[in-house]
């Protein structure tokens, strides 16, 4: 058995730590997201899920070595490895089209997708002649296995990083400052989620010892942050006021939403029965609690409960009045 050193414990034990908490982390997401019927969070879940396995080839060779004295074999190192980043890259990169740009998502997708393939297809043709591996010559246990410097895939990952840190992490950023109260604060926390993975990502490239055991550490924590961004507030009554015809043409003409009062020129949901207009928020806030249109009572998603107000609640039901 190979006598490990000090720093050899604390990388093998603590990215075990990290492994296993990103998969119980990426379960719980699904769990609430299957309960709550959240489709961005379940998204999110399998990117966790994916994220924290690029991880597992550092565990598995850590008791390959501790145990059989001999490290595992590279090229399925470097798979395990470096498969799972595009994969967890492109589902970030579609959540944050689907908040962003949901009326274009897919003109910006498919070139990106097309993007992490070819970076798929660059580590399984060429596995060992993109990374280097990072390695006490005393054990042989691999601490990591990072981007080459001087490689074709080294540049474009480094293009990835800065990609999703521009359209997500400062698309997010600006989302946030342009948004109020809940919603603001649910764009900050994805901006921050963006920010913590790819600046912990490339200082994972550069740090070593007990530095890149914090450097881990960090790199999970955009994981909660991602989570806050995402889940479901706890269901708020919004009250209903009288709606006259008028207000609602002016409504149209102006483009505002009919809950909120704001602007909803680009991303908006018309009501496909009265054409009632509404942000995406109040509309996807809606479709959470009572899940109608609050003019004519038409369902924001079939696939729901229709969840009336009653009388005993302490909100009035919506009424549409002509005016004298």
């Amino acid at each position: 058995m190979v006598a490990y050193s000090q720093e050899d414990w604390l990388i093998g034990l603590s990215t075990m730590s990290i492994v296993i908490f990103g998969y119980c982390l990426g379960l719980y997401f699904l769990y609430k997201s299957r309960k709550l019927k959240i489709k961005r969070l379940t998204y999110y879940s399998i990117a966790t899920i994916i994220g924290a396995t690029g991880w597992l080839s550092i565990v598995i060779d850590f008791f390959s070595v501790l145990i059989t004295s001999s490290s595992i074999n590279k090229v399925f190192y470097v798979y395990l490895m470096w498969l799972p980043v595009p994969v967890s890259m492109l589902i970030s990169y579609f959540i944050a089209a689907e908040f962003l740009i949901p009326d274009k998502k897919w003109y910006f997708l498919i070139p990106i997708v097309a993007f992490e393939v070819f970076l798929i297809i660059g580590t399984i043709t060429n596995p060992l002649g993109s990374v280097l591996f990072i390695e006490p010559p005393y054990s042989g246990f691999i601490h990591k296995a990072g981007l080459d410097p001087g490689t074709i895939s080294s540049l474009f990952g480094l293009m990835n990083i800065l990609f999703l840190t521009i359209f997500g992490g400062f698309g997010y950023l600006r989302k946030s400052i342009k948004s109020e109260g809940v919603i603001r604060k649910k764009f900050l926390f994805l901006a921050i989620s963006i920010m913590l993975s790819v600046g912990f990502g490339l200082m994972d490239s550069l740090t070593g010892g007990f530095v890149l055991v914090l450097v881990r550490i960090g790199a999970m924590s955009s994981y909660i942050f991602a989570y806050l961004g995402l889940r479901k507030e706890p269901e708020r009554r919004t009250k209903r006021v009288a709606v006259t015809e008028e207000e609602i043409s002016f409504h149209l003409e102006k483009k505002i939403c009919v809950v909120c009062k704001g602007d909803v020129s680009r991303v908006n949901y018309m009501c496909p029965k009265c054409n009632t207009l509404y942000c995406v928020n109040c509309s996807e806030a809606l479709s959470n609690i009572e899940n109608m249109c609050w003019v004519c009572n038409e369902p924001f998603d079939e696939t729901k409960p229709v969840k009336p107000y009653k009388e005993e609640e302490t909100t009035a039901d919506l009424k549409i009045s002509k005016k004298d």
